[in-house]
């Protein structure tokens, strides 16, 4: 969900992981997660086999997967939950789990609830929802890579969720689409807040809580789902060239000048629709 966790070191140090040769999509692995990181070099390959001859990374993007040990070593972040790790010398690490652990898949529990009960049911088993957040994972790696990084926090995660959904569509991944979408009603139904505020995605993310920050990916995710049919990778392109210009506090009008349909989408966020 974010650009870089766990302990300060960007280096992955102290483990040895085995190396998965890939021209577009180059994995290391842990002993035993070979084939977990065939099948999601499998899912990212189409993806950055489009973007990249548009957003032209500069830089190494590189897959791990990790077994819990080594995950230990890695990071302080909890296990199973994809992230993506910046290091030096423009280099990008998407780090996904071996195997996703029964402690972990309950974090979901109070989404699933709370979508049942508004009449929203999962359409697959929870583990395919985090292995498409591998997929945003890979978005968040090559936005950095391409200068799209604003280090705005909701506006990075918006960013990471448009390449993934823009790059899906590009491959003609129409199924995967499909799926993402029937995900998202469930992230929306599933914790919508009578109110939400951009400032609660922001440092500390415990101010908005796991369930709420869940809304906030859907509702990012939504409207990349809306805005990439129309706009493909012109709107990344063009607001990588406003991005210069603009300082934090300026962000949200490069954004509207860009795509001016974020006018209302701002007015209008955390709100029901109805």
């Amino acid at each position: 969900m974010s650009h870089q966790h766990g302990r300060p070191s960007h280096g992955l140090t102290g483990v040895y992981l085995r190396p998965l040769p890939d021209e577009l999509v180059p994995a290391r692995h842990s002993a035993g997660a070979r084939m977990r990181a065939r099948q999601l070099q499998a899912f990212l390959r189409p993806l950055h086999a489009v973007a990249a001859p548009v957003l032209e990374p500069s830089g190494e993007l590189t897959l791990v997967v990790a077994g819990q040990g080594d995950w230990r070593r890695l990071c302080s972040y909890a296990y199973g939950l994809p992230f993506t790790r910046n290091g030096p010398g423009e280099r990008a690490a998407i780090m996904a789990a071996a195997d996703y652990q029964p402690r972990f898949l309950r974090r979901f529990d109070e989404l699933m609830l709370e979508a049942g009960r508004a009449g929203v049911r999962a359409p697959a088993q929870v583990e395919e929802f985090v292995d498409l957040m591998v997929g945003h994972e890979w978005g968040h790696a090559i936005g950095n890579l391409s200068g799209l990084r604003t280090r705005v926090k909701w506006l990075d995660e918006l960013i990471a969720s448009y390449l993934f959904v823009a790059a899906l569509h590009a491959a003609g991944q129409e199924a995967l689409l499909a799926r993402l979408g029937a995900w998202v009603e469930l992230q929306l139904a599933g914790g919508a807040p009578a109110a939400g505020d951009l400032a609660d995605f922001e440092y500390p993310r415990t101010r908005a809580g796991w369930t709420k920050l869940l809304w906030y990916q859907g509702v990012f995710t939504e409207r990349a789902l809306e805005l990439a049919p129309r706009r493909g990778w012109s709107f990344p392109l063009e607001l990588r060239e406003a991005l210069p210009a603009a300082d934090r506090g300026e962000l949200a009008r490069a954004l509207v000048a860009v795509e001016p349909s974020f006018k209302p989408w701002f007015a209008v966020f955390g709100r029901p629709k109805g």
